[in-house]
């Protein structure tokens, strides 16, 4: 049976997100800080924490998952439901996803900056991270 490119598409998506979580777990457990940032200028920056937040999350400790990064949730049902509505524009070969974005774009960097400004605002606090 051949795949359709849209399915081959999918597969890619899908393993090059598998790599993405494998990659988070490495760096967690060796405790590495890829933070640019952070590394040169010793300031958190909106996505400090988000490595710890994610692992913690994925443990289901919800309460630790906050602490190190108060965006996880958000961005990870936004990512998910974005995944989801991807692969079914893929299977279906639509790009109702891309419309959305588009017709909507002001909207998103509007809320997407104040997400980060309050993200930013916690961090600068976040004992967590220090």
């Amino acid at each position: 049976m051949k795949l359709k490119r849209s399915h081959i598409e999918v597969v890619k998506y899908i393993i090059i997100n598998i790599f993405l979580l494998i990659i988070i777990y490495l760096l967690y457990l060796n405790n590495i800080r890829i933070c640019l940032i952070y590394n040169l200028f010793k300031i958190p920056c909106p996505g400090c924490g988000l490595t710890s937040s994610v692992i913690y999350l994925l443990k289901g400790d919800i309460i630790k998952s906050l602490q190190y990064n108060i965006i996880t949730i958000p961005l990870m049902i936004t990512y998910s439901v974005i995944s989801i509505w991807y692969i079914i524009d893929k299977i279906k070969g639509k790009s109702t996803l891309k419309k959305k974005v588009e017709e909507n774009r002001k909207k998103l960097i509007i809320v997407s900056l104040i997400i980060l400004c309050i993200s930013y605002i916690k961090n600068i606090m976040n004992p967590f991270l220090y």
